[in-house]
């Protein structure tokens, strides 16, 4: 009794939270680590902790996402209103992480970036992640889900689920080490894709 009650305070409470709230906080740790990274605050490698900085949070979000469901099934936590707002901010790290390898890293140089997409698997999964993710982006909005019909944009809206097994492997392989956090987030996307797939049967 007490827990329903708690969740059902917890609904009501994240019912009467705002969008923009969430945008701001959500968007709050980009303002900062881009100031930090224009002030030399980020140590000795600033380039490479923003990269790394930002590319995580792009994929928490993303993890964030995967979690809404089972919060909804198991909990009865109702996060379903955020979901469109997590995505889009997670798109919006996703594209800073990809603009500061291209810019401050290769320099604008496309060359390379082909180069480092088809030597390197770690870059391959990422772009090919983000291209999807630029779909998902785009189609986050009524007028998608009017033109292609509810059915068909939410098969293609469970590409989320390939977009964060890309991830995972983007960051497993960045490493170059066995390191543990990106195993565990690693495990955690395959434990959220085989709880979709029996939660369909």
């Amino acid at each position: 009794n007490n827990i329903m009650n708690t969740t059902r305070a917890l609904n009501g409470l994240f019912q009467k939270v705002p969008i923009w709230v969430v945008c701001l906080i959500l968007v709050s740790p980009a303002v900062y680590l881009t100031y930090a990274l224009f002030n030399n605050q980020l140590g000795p490698d600033p380039i490479r902790t923003y990269e790394r900085s930002i590319g995580e949070l792009g994929f928490k979000l993303i993890l964030f996402i995967l979690l809404i469901t089972p919060l909804k099934d198991l909990a009865n936590i109702n996060l379903i209103k955020f979901r469109r707002v997590f995505g889009v901010i997670a798109f919006i790290y996703i594209c800073l992480h990809f603009l500061s390898y291209l810019v401050l890293d290769l320099g604008l140089n496309t060359n390379e970036l082909w180069k480092d997409i088809l030597k390197r698997p770690y870059i391959t999964f990422g772009m090919v992640s983000a291209v999807m993710m630029l779909f998902l982006t785009i189609t986050s909005n009524n007028l998608s889900i009017r033109k292609l019909g509810l059915r068909n944009w939410k098969h293609l809206h469970k590409l989320v689920y390939v977009i964060a097994i890309g991830a995972s492997l983007h960051y497993l392989l960045l490493t170059k080490t066995w390191q543990i956090e990106p195993i565990i987030y690693s495990v955690l996307v395959m434990v959220l894709l085989f709880y979709r797939i029996i939660s369909f049967r």
